[in-house]
């Protein structure tokens, strides 16, 4: 009898746990495929004549398709259109922004076509921010052909390494070949001589510069190609760099490129790589939205947290970039909850980096629900309702005015504004001690210690203090 109870129980627990299994690996699955970004490698078949470029976009998916796929074409793109390998039409509109659908789950490839116009400059001319950014994709390598039917003295240059050049009866046959995304596009009409190392290819105008020195920018995988002419502007990229001269910021131009190149991140994230580049390197990157996020941080952070922050990107051995990641590291630096980046990706512009503590807030010892926030390097209080949780009376006398007293001693704050009067004499300060962040108004924790007379301790930002020490 013990026997037969002991197999009965041994089988129970053996068919709990194949169910559970299989619900673990369901839940894995399912969560994959809605939140893993597909692995893709491209193709660009580029036909340009005249001032018209035809773009053929091929993307093959060597992993899991994400569930929605979303699309940003190039401003100036136009004849938009999507098959799948099955010929299905897989582009549509929704809400104002373009998706891809009929992605099934066996799909391998999809076909985009669009065109753009540009005007044609013979002696030197720039193409960039021609392909289209698709969410949820990582694109792994690119290979771009291009056809070229009216330009026929001179050459396209790309940022790879991989470069060949066909010259037929009626066309020139161009085909590039690299890692991660698309490369930005240069045509020059003049020959240019060329030095090329195992990460550099420098080409460049006689007429410019006499001679060229290989710069030689460190132990880093990939390449750059540095193109040194007075025909166009600056222009710095991940692939392809444009400059007047060869001088010496174009060291740290190069390992910025080739450190980018390093990373990964879905493609339209890109800029998260570039703004780990300059807190790395400490420099301004080029692009708006992570010159927006570098100035945000730098100005956030204490010089110190800044060097933290800094340290645990070199630390992470993986590479791998998103939003999350860079949030969670903005926390455990700073002791406050972070979704700066989060917000940032979801295509909002400028974006405060507002640090938040979700848990109570100690006045005095007294446990009070606050809002408590660290912003340019200050931690801030909810106001007025941190003074009112003193059991203070304080009233709102015009707009954006306030006034209040304690033991017989008056003040009146207004916020925005360096001052604030106390006892009807005015005292003026180098910041603001109240202020709007995020819509809402807010105190500087140590002018509210220092006149109310009180101690302010939050429990979340102290216990993570301690984790750090």
């Amino acid at each position: 009898m013990k026997r037969i109870l002991f197999t009965f129980g041994l089988l129970m627990i053996l068919i709990s746990s194949s169910i559970l299994f299989f619900q673990w690996m369901g839940f894995t699955t399912e969560s994959a495929e809605e939140s893993g970004a597909a692995k893709v490698n491209q193709s660009y078949s580029i036909t340009h004549e005249e001032n018209t470029f035809f773009v053929t976009q091929t993307i093959h998916f060597l992993s899991t398709i994400p569930k929605q796929i979303t699309i940003q074409w190039p401003s100036d793109a136009r004849d938009f259109s999507c098959v799948n390998d099955r010929g299905d039409k897989c582009l549509m509109k929704e809400n104002g922004e373009f998706q891809l659908n009929n992605l099934y789950k066996e799909l391998k490839e999809i076909t985009i076509t669009y065109s753009f116009d540009q005007p044609t400059k013979t002696e030197g001319m720039l193409v960039k921010d021609w392909h289209p950014a698709l969410s949820s994709v990582e694109t792994l390598n690119t290979d771009i052909h291009i056809t070229e039917k009216s330009l026929r003295t001179g050459k396209w240059v790309a940022g790879y390494k991989s470069a060949s050049h066909k010259k037929k009866s009626y066309i020139d046959y161009y085909s590039f070949i690299g890692r991660g995304e698309p490369s930005a596009l240069y045509w020059t009409g003049d020959p240019l001589m060329e030095k090329a190392s195992s990460t550099v290819r420098m080409l460049y105008d006689r007429s410019v510069i006499k001679e060229a020195e290989t710069v030689q920018p460190g132990s880093f995988e990939g390449f750059v190609t540095v193109i040194i002419t007075d025909k166009i502007g600056r222009y710095v990229s991940p692939y392809l760099i444009v400059r007047n001269t060869a001088e010496k910021e174009l060291l740290n131009e190069l390992k910025g490129s080739l450190l980018y190149q390093q990373y990964f991140s879905t493609d339209e994230d890109a800029w998260l790589k570039e703004f780990i580049v300059s807190i790395l390197l400490k420099k301004q990157p080029n692009t708006s939205k992570s010159a927006w996020a570098y100035k945000e941080v730098v100005e956030g952070l204490s010089p110190s947290q800044l060097d933290t922050f800094k340290r645990r990107m070199e630390e992470d051995k993986t590479k791998s970039v998103d939003a999350t990641k860079l949030d969670v590291m903005l926390g455990k630096v700073t002791g406050f909850d972070s979704t700066f980046f989060t917000e940032s990706v979801k295509g909002k512009e400028n974006v405060p980096m507002i640090l938040k503590s979700n848990n109570p807030v100690l006045i005095n010892k007294i446990t009070h629900n606050l809002s408590y926030i660290s912003y340019k390097q200050k931690e801030l209080i909810q106001f007025p309702k941190a003074v009112k949780a003193l059991g203070l009376e304080i009233k709102e006398i015009e707009p954006n005015v306030f006034f209040t007293s304690l033991n017989g001693n008056t003040f009146r704050f207004y916020v925005n504004e360096d001052y604030f009067i106390y006892n009807e004499e005015n005292y003026g300060l180098l910041t603001n001690p109240i202020q709007t962040v995020g819509g809402s108004i807010y105190m500087d924790v140590q002018w509210f210690e220092k006149l109310f007379k009180v101690e302010v301790m939050n429990k979340e930002v102290s216990s993570r203090d301690n984790e750090r020490k």
